[in-house]
């Protein structure tokens, strides 16, 4: 990847001039800040910049070794000793110290070979290879239908879980089952209620769906239920079964399913509990044991006293917490390199502990990553779309499914950072049209692919050799370029988590190549051109097959 390759030169370039300066590895540079190579955003200033001269000669100022050297000087330096490289057509200094790589077009032009090459491959990587992955996401609410609550974070999980094997990763995509506790319980008892001729909506659970467990329960199990433990633990059973079915219709399957009442009745909880005791990481007060974090020297500031949680009720019993240590603790165990969860934003004051008892069992808490999702807000246009009467109180995704399919559900939810709010609109998602990004994504793959039908040219058949030196404009050059793009993001969001990144290379890929098609001539007469463009239109429908696929979306053929 010539990002990397820069990124690599201007290191060992910054190594020569200032004495030794390794950073060890690539990603390591990354996360230094150190040598950062992006891409601006107008093409005036070049295909890639950088600041590391800013870097250096801040880092060395305050250190007080060459106080005496501007930013733009060092730059200049850094600029002439990286100038014979053979991707430089040319580079720019800019105060207060950037440089400005302009790469020569026949490094862009080899990279339809590359594509088609690679093929399903193009844009992986092995930054994670012989590492694993723990993800976890979705973990719904045991007692009601799946809603977008806890959905949203469905398409983010599954999406970066194919981003990190894309990079490498062994990747377990799991489900924690919250099956146990005193909402088991009381929907049991909504249930019986319903059974027993009460109103619906005077329940603890309202909605249809009651109704239909109680249908469900009445009709396939012998199971008395006048006993709420028993009709909550078989309600939610069921509950369990729909929620993976819908999950599945989202086009997400997971590895694992973990039951919460597992870790009780394997031991594990107690054994977690245990563990912790012999660590003095718990107290006794008020009649219950509470988690106590250690505040050992380093980790003051990270772990506060508010970070203290019951694990054991006065009663005896475990509460959620307690299972969730015991479960991360299992997570843990299998000694992975990454352990990810991703929970709602109402889950924000959940992290610290989690954090804190992953400290108190041993375990590096830089492994440990959590996402958080804010809500999604239905609308029709300006309108916003009323509680369903099915859930009583949220919109299920079953039916936006129903509404929009599974591409568009999932496109629009992960155009946008976890971390903000989305007004989901049901009548874009459905519209076919430019306006609509999923459309408009799927359209250029589906043009592409009628094009190359129309040429009668196919890969594998051989008919094409090496011509992209004939590929010169700028609709060209701009399309390879795009195209080069995407191991960039591949590797960014391995590290970033930013699946949101994914669906805006994929539109403005898709837009490069619309603009291309309405202004170049495809299928020309004469023939080593016209081959060239195929084979170009060839690699970007690869490429944006490849992106689709990772946000687990369709690359139609025809539409």
């Amino acid at each position: 990847m010539l990002r990397g390759r820069i990124r690599k030169d201007i290191e060992k370039a910054v190594s020569e001039l200032v004495g030794k300066w390794a950073i060890g590895s690539e990603v390591q540079a990354r996360r230094d800040g150190e040598v950062e190579v992006s891409r601006p955003g107008n093409s005036e200033h070049g295909d890639y910049s950088t600041n590391v001269a800013l870097k250096v000669v801040t880092r060395d100022t305050k250190q007080g070794t060459r106080s005496e050297q501007s930013s733009v000087e060092f730059a200049r330096k850094l600029a002439d000793s990286l100038k014979n490289q053979p991707y430089i057509e040319k580079l720019e200094v800019k105060d207060p110290g950037f440089i400005n790589f302009f790469v020569k077009d026949e490094i862009w032009q080899k990279q339809v070979s590359d594509v088609l090459k690679s093929a399903s491959g193009y844009g992986s990587n092995q930054t994670g290879k012989g590492k694993k992955a723990r993800v976890e996401f979705v973990s719904a609410n045991p007692t009601g239908p799946l809603h977008f609550g806890n959905a949203r974070g469905g398409p983010i999980g599954d999406t970066l879980a194919s981003v990190l094997e894309f990079s490498g990763y062994r990747v377990l995509r799991e489900y924690y089952h919250n099956d146990v506790g005193v909402q088991v319980e009381k929907l049991g008892q909504s249930i019986i209620n319903v059974e027993r001729g009460q109103k619906l909506e005077d329940q603890e659970y309202k909605g249809e769906y009651v109704r239909d467990l109680l249908d469900q329960i009445s009709k396939n199990s012998k199971l008395e239920t006048r006993n709420s433990k028993q009709a909550g633990e078989k309600a939610v059973e069921i509950l369990l079964k729909d929620v993976l079915k819908d999950c599945e219709n989202m086009g997400i399957k997971f590895d694992k399913v973990q039951a919460e009442s597992e870790l009780i009745s394997s031991g594990k909880t107690k054994s977690a509990i245990d563990f912790l005791q012999k660590k003095k990481a718990l107290r006794k007060k008020d009649g219950a044991i509470w988690f106590v974090p250690r505040v050992d020297s380093g980790q003051a500031a990270k772990f506060l006293e508010d970070r203290e949680s019951v694990v054991i009720k006065s009663d005896g019993d475990f509460t959620y917490f307690a299972n969730d240590i015991a479960y991360h603790r299992f997570k843990f165990e299998d000694k992975p390199d990454l352990v990810i969860d991703i929970f709602g934003a109402n889950h924000h004051g959940h992290v610290p502990r989690l954090k804190a008892v992953i400290q108190s069992l041993g375990y590096d808490t830089d492994k440990f990553r959590v996402i958080l999702y804010q809500w999604v807000r239905f609308k029709r246009g300006s309108e916003v779309v009323k509680m369903s009467k099915r859930s009583g109180t949220f919109v299920t995704v079953r039916e936006v499914l129903d509404e929009v399919g599974r591409d568009a559900l999932r496109f629009f939810i992960l155009m946008h950072d976890a971390n903000t709010h989305i007004d989901f609109d049901l009548s874009l998602a459905r519209e076919k049209s430019a306006a609509n990004p999923v459309y408009y994504v799927q359209y250029a793959h589906a043009r592409i692919a009628s094009i190359l039908r129309k040429a009668n040219w196919k890969l594998e058949t051989g008919n094409w050799k090496p011509s992209h030196e004939l590929l010169t404009n700028n609709y060209e050059l701009n399309l390879l370029k795009q195209i080069s793009r995407f191991p960039e993001f591949v590797e960014d969001i391995a590290e970033s988590f930013a699946v949101n990144q994914l669906t805006t290379y994929a539109v403005e890929l898709a837009d490069s190549f619309h603009k291309f098609y309405e202004n170049v001539q495809v299928l020309t007469e004469k023939k080593e051109l016209r081959d060239a463009r195929l084979a170009l239109i060839s690699a970007t429908q690869i490429t944006l097959a490849n992106t689709l696929k990772l946000l687990g979306v369709t690359a139609p053929e025809k539409m």
